[in-house]
């Protein structure tokens, strides 16, 4: 779920910068990155459950070591998809207030970022603590 939620988010804020009219502020596309890089951190979650699902048992030390690994990954990346969504948000709400209200995109289309951005932080934070929970501690 974690791995299809971070690809449509990514498609989706590459599609808002594409449908930024020409001669948007420069920082409005940092925003968007910041918020792209939300959804990879929710990514690298998902390709990190999939290896400790594919994960063939070996040694219990070596096991205990693995897991421990990525269950502190999987905090990591949902404080980083926590993180950089906040800056994108503060980043593209600091445009607006400085355009005088105004953004490069829709009211609509800037809750649909937003949206999504929530939404890929839910989705890190309920994948982080499933996978501390079901991965064994060895």
């Amino acid at each position: 779920m974690s791995l299809s939620v971070s690809l449509i988010a990514i498609i989706v804020f590459i599609g808002l910068g594409f449908a930024a009219p020409t001669g948007t502020h420069p920082f409005f596309y940092f925003g968007l990155a910041f918020f792209g890089g939300g959804a990879i951190s929710l990514l690298f979650g998902g390709i990190g459950v999939v290896f400790a699902r594919d994960r063939t048992p070996s040694s219990p030390s070596l096991d205990s070591q693995f897991f421990g690994g990525v269950r502190t990954m999987m905090m990591a990346m949902w404080l980083c998809a926590l993180v950089m969504d906040g800056l994108g948000t503060l980043i593209v709400r600091a445009i607006a207030g400085g355009r005088g209200g105004t953004t490069p995109l829709s009211t609509g289309v800037l809750v649909i970022a937003f949206t999504v951005a929530t939404v890929t932080v839910i989705c890190a934070g309920v994948t982080a603590v499933v996978m501390r929970r079901r991965l064994r501690r060895g």
